[in-house]
């Protein structure tokens, strides 16, 4: 379940109330049996205009959800009514219509997010739960009851159904080249439960762990927490493993929370690196994360765990947006073929990194290949996946690279990126 709900739920005494206003009768019945099933409190349906008005007022929901169909002026002066007699009431719109003039129009009457319609599910859930989120953080503060400074920072959590698909060499070259190459600032947090490599493959000494960090939740400080980073020299700070996996015993995923949003606060980027098993700890590292780096490889094994990850994120409802998937060609042969890869995980693939050797070589040296093998292939992909990350341009590619064909574009049949890609 993602942490915004966790939040929201926290901090009301009872179930969101919601109120449908919708003209056409289905289409208000569906969305209330969407609402009604993930566990809100549907407070009445109703058409636009008076009817709409008078059920705000008798029920007094936290969210209204509406539909903005043609012709839309009525629609839109229902939103302005119930923004005017409810102004601290979301209001969420749904519509047919892919018109942005249509949609800038209902932002401006009140609406303050916009779904396509038909609905689903987890788009309306995850909508409602964010704005409530946003709300309840916004009345903290103008309540003082919460002093906290804001979290500006990304969280990146790099993640795999399976262990041995490279994650941690992901995980390090990214956060080594987001500070790098984007000039960004980045802290990278081996959550390794069983082997925690990333000390390994950083060759940085272990003195201090997240270990250290397993106290009181609400005594740990931005203080206590920059004392156990370690600054490797490539500008990144790195908060290790225990080296022994008994130390992990007291820690849990509250402290795992503290520690990334105390992060968050005064660095760009935290990258969290995930063993191959599922926790609690794993559970909270996704909940956390802006983004989700999920790490597959190019074998059937592999694929079939990665499906059955993205189904459980799905039961989730976990933010589908969020999920990018990358596919890590650890050898340079497969018995998957190019069509199949994104026919069995029904979604595209965000990035890919070809085979290269180098990654052993500077495995063994102790440090990251983007800094040991720059010019090589799998530098230049962990780079370029740093750069369509972080939404930072880079410089265009020289001729060279861009016509230069690699080991996994021969393997799933694609080019070597010339140009980053943002989603």
């Amino acid at each position: 379940m993602p942490d915004i709900r966790w939040f929201v739920r926290e901090n009301m005494t009872r179930n969101p109330r919601v109120a449908v206003v919708d003209q056409d009768l289905n289409g208000r019945a569906d969305v209330s049996k969407i609402l009604a099933v993930s566990g809100f409190t549907v407070t009445g349906e109703a058409g636009y205009g008076i009817e709409a008005v008078t059920l705000a007022k008798k029920s007094d929901p936290d969210v209204i959800v509406i539909a903005v169909e043609e012709p839309t002026i009525r629609a839109l002066q229902t939103v302005e009514a119930l923004s005017d007699l409810l102004p601290n009431t979301a209001i969420i719109g749904y519509s047919t219509i892919t018109n942005p003039e249509a949609m800038r129009k209902a932002m401006l009457a009140g609406v303050s997010d916009f779904l396509a319609a038909p609905v689903k599910d987890e788009e309306l859930v995850n909508s409602i739960y964010t704005i409530l989120g946003q709300q309840e953080r916004k009345r903290q503060r103008i309540a003082g009851e919460t002093d906290e400074p804001v979290a500006a920072g990304s969280v990146i959590t790099v993640f795999g159904a399976k262990g041995g698909i490279g994650k941690t060499t992901i995980a390090t070259n990214v956060a080594t080249a987001l500070v790098q190459k984007t000039n960004q600032s980045a802290v990278l947090i081996d959550l390794d439960t069983r082997f925690g490599d990333v000390g390994i493959l950083m060759d940085i000494p272990v003195e201090r762990s997240i270990a250290d960090l397993a106290v009181d939740e609400d005594s740990i400080t931005k203080e206590m927490v920059q004392d156990c980073l370690y600054q490797h020299n490539s500008g990144v700070y790195i908060l290790p493993a225990p080296i022994r996996p008994t130390d992990w015993r007291n820690v849990h995923a509250g402290h795992i929370e503290k520690i990334v949003t105390t992060l968050t606060q005064s660095y760009d980027y935290v990258v969290l690196d995930t063993p191959g098993t599922f926790n609690d700890i794993v559970a909270r590292a996704l909940e956390l994360a802006s983004m989700v780096a999920l790490v597959a490889t190019v074998d059937l094994a592999s694929l079939k765990d990665t499906l059955l990850a993205l189904d459980m994120l799905r039961s989730w409802n976990f933010p589908q947006e969020k999920i990018k998937l990358v596919i890590n060609a650890t050898n340079d042969a497969t018995n998957v073929q190019p069509h199949e890869v994104k026919r069995m995980l029904g979604r595209e693939v965000f990035w890919s990194i070809p085979y290269d050797r180098n990654i052993s070589a500077a495995t063994q040296l102790g440090m990251p290949v983007i800094l040991a093998k720059p010019n090589s292939k799998a530098s230049e992909s962990m780079v370029e996946m740093a750069f369509a990350l972080s939404g930072v341009r880079q410089k265009p590619q020289t001729p060279k690279n861009a016509q230069k064909g690699s080991i996994f574009s021969r393997i799933l049949g694609t080019q070597d990126r010339a140009e980053v890609s943002v989603e």
